[in-house]
């Protein structure tokens, strides 16, 4: 299967369609995009913020209660991606800055799955104001650090064709 045949894929299904036709879909999908990347990346920082130690005055047990919140947000922008991706695949499949784009999110992906599986219960164990182990503060940074590229590669998609 070439990326062509991916994009050819994509062109011919109903949400192609669907979007091409409704004048007010895409500008739809761009707020709920950026709704979507608000809620998630700010419940992030909260998150992130805490296990670097920057909210110590925080209870670990309760900035863990931002990561549905963060869980949602990564869902609206993975469908109004989905749909952003579907309106031009040739445009999209074939730019710099959405394959990069792409690939930072699997490394935010695998550090998720890092965090979750490897540190999650430990840090839900500390008592108030107590620090997080290093490796827990590792994930947190690189997470911070890839979501920001992720968000500056989505920018530069209209700049980097092909």
């Amino acid at each position: 299967m070439t990326m062509q045949d991916v994009a050819d894929f994509f062109t011919s299904s109903i949400v192609h369609k669907w979007i091409i036709e409704q004048f007010w879909l895409f500008p739809l999908c761009e707020t709920l995009h950026f709704i979507g990347l608000s809620f998630m990346f700010g419940a992030l920082l909260v998150v992130d913020g805490r296990i670097l130690g920057l909210c110590k005055f925080v209870s670990m047990k309760e900035s863990m209660k931002f990561i549905p919140v963060a869980i949602a947000g990564f869902a609206v922008n993975l469908t109004t991606g989905y749909f952003f991706m579907t309106s031009d695949p040739n445009n999209y499949i074939y730019n710099y800055g959405f394959q990069w784009k792409m690939i930072m999110i699997v490394v935010a992906g695998i550090n998720a799955l890092w965090f979750w599986f490897g540190e999650h219960k430990q840090l839900l164990a500390l008592a108030d104001g107590e620090e997080a182990p290093f490796r827990a503060k590792v994930i947190a940074l690189i997470s911070i650090l890839v979501w920001i590229s992720v968000i500056i590669l989505g920018r530069m998609i209209p700049y980097t064709d092909n």
